[in-house]
């Protein structure tokens, strides 16, 4: 069985980090974000807004290609996930291809910014959502 590992937090909370330390090097865990398709091939992030969609839909599409390939074992989705509503499509993937689920949340306790440049309204916004949609 596939593990499927969902990283969540708000920008600036070190979740690209803590995707790289459980990606360890290995080839056979793979990890993604919406926000790879944003970026070009020399590395430059631009953000556009109204390509977001299509983005989640392109990194969701990636995960299945993953959950489908027999080389990949754990799969690692570092994405802001401020919403339960967020993760669904990930959990309905995961139930199809029997994998097993686990969730992250990366809290910002060392005061990061967002490597992005996320504005800092859109940052506490984010802070309320997840801290209203987290499940124990």
């Amino acid at each position: 069985m596939k593990d499927l590992i969902l990283v969540r937090g708000v920008p600036g909370a070190g979740k690209s980090i803590i995707a790289d330390i459980i990606k360890h090097g290995r080839a056979d865990r793979y990890m993604i974000a919406t926000d790879d398709y944003f970026t070009d091939r020399s590395g430059n992030y631009n953000f556009d807004g109204s390509k977001l969609i299509e983005n989640h839909a392109k990194c969701r599409d990636a995960v299945e290609f993953a959950m489908n390939d027999d080389y990949y074992k754990v799969i690692i989705v570092h994405n802001t996930f401020t919403e339960e509503s967020h993760m669904e499509p990930y959990f309905d993937l995961a139930k199809k291809h029997n994998c097993k689920v686990h969730t992250i949340i990366v809290e910002n306790r060392h005061g990061s910014a967002s490597t992005h440049d996320v504005p800092q309204h859109s940052v506490d916004r984010m802070k309320e959502q997840i801290q209203n949609n987290i499940v124990l």
